[in-house]
């Protein structure tokens, strides 16, 4: 199946799409980025994504030069162009190319690079995960705040490959004052007894589409979700765990630092859980985001 860029408006195959090596997002990581997947057929939890990607430029004083409807109208001329049903979008922008290699923003004149990938939808909903709680902390919100979705991942880079290099999959940051934060790109939950705790935002998490759709979920199925401070502690002594993303909906954690959850199979609780919370995501994409985006595009007209 083809990968397309849609770089500043064009469609072009990814392989050839290029981006100056004065870029800043390039030199110094100073970029956003949004990733959402198409479900049945439309642009999933638009809106939210859209709001989290102008809230983020708003946290590093990024201007951003396209409007609602000029942003969607990319997005969904790059998937029609890719042929693809289930797709994976990611959406960056940069400040742009810089007229010197220096961090002031002062040498940062615009406009911004925007770049959109569109390549096919991993098959990853419901797989296996395999956790290890690493040395390394999180990134404190006072130096650089979680919420903010920048492009600069080191942080999250470094802790995943420590958390391979110990024979997991994916990784588990605690905060400076040692609590729970998330995993590399997902966000964490646990059963213990008859509730589901999530780390709160205040922890220094990135405030993830799915984990709110979630516990809205949680809310109208009577589900006691509750978002508190989790130690390493109460999260190896859990029930069950999970965690949360756009990709993967839900994945079973069926391993914490090389030790079995469960006999190494996913809860019945999280199975559970994903099934229902999988069928009412496809109800919010015919009920909820496709018509909304019908009449988006209807008014832009």
């Amino acid at each position: 199946m083809p990968e397309l860029c849609n770089l500043d408006g064009e469609i072009l195959p990814l392989a050839q799409a290029r981006v100056p090596v004065m870029d800043r997002g390039f030199l110094f990581g100073d970029s956003l980025y949004e990733v959402l997947a198409t479900r049945r057929g439309v642009p999933f939890a638009w809106p939210e994504h859209l709001a989290r990607l102008r809230n983020s430029a708003a946290g590093i004083d990024l201007q951003l030069d396209l409007d609602d409807a000029t942003i969607l109208r990319r997005v969904q001329a790059t998937i029609a162009a890719s042929g693809l049903t289930a797709a994976y979008v990611r959406i960056i922008v940069t400040r742009g190319a810089g007229t010197a290699p220096n961090i002031d923003l002062a040498f940062a004149p615009g406009p911004p690079c925007w770049v959109m990938i569109v390549r096919e939808l991993p098959a990853i909903v419901g797989k296996p995960i395999q956790l290890a709680i690493v040395d390394r902390l999180r990134v404190d919100r006072r130096a650089l705040d979680p919420a903010i979705k920048s492009g600069n991942y080191l942080n999250n880079v470094l802790a995943l490959r420590e958390a391979r290099q110990l024979g997991a999959t994916d990784c588990l940051m605690v905060n400076t004052a040692g609590f729970v934060t998330e995993a590399s790109t997902s966000n964490v939950f646990v059963w213990r007894g008859e509730r589901l705790l999530t780390p709160p935002l205040t922890a220094g998490i990135l405030a993830g589409v799915t984990r709110a759709l979630l516990l809205e979920f949680c809310r109208e199925q009577r589900i006691a979700a509750v978002e508190q401070d989790l130690t390493p502690a109460e999260v190896r002594t859990a029930d069950e765990v999970f965690l949360t993303s756009t990709l993967k909906d839900i994945g079973p954690v069926t391993h914490l630092d090389g030790r079995p959850i469960l006999g190494g199979e996913a809860g019945p609780r999280t199975r559970q859980l994903l099934a229902g919370f999988s069928a009412h995501l496809d109800t919010l994409a015919d009920n909820r985001y496709g018509p909304a985006l019908t009449r988006l595009v209807g008014s832009q007209r």
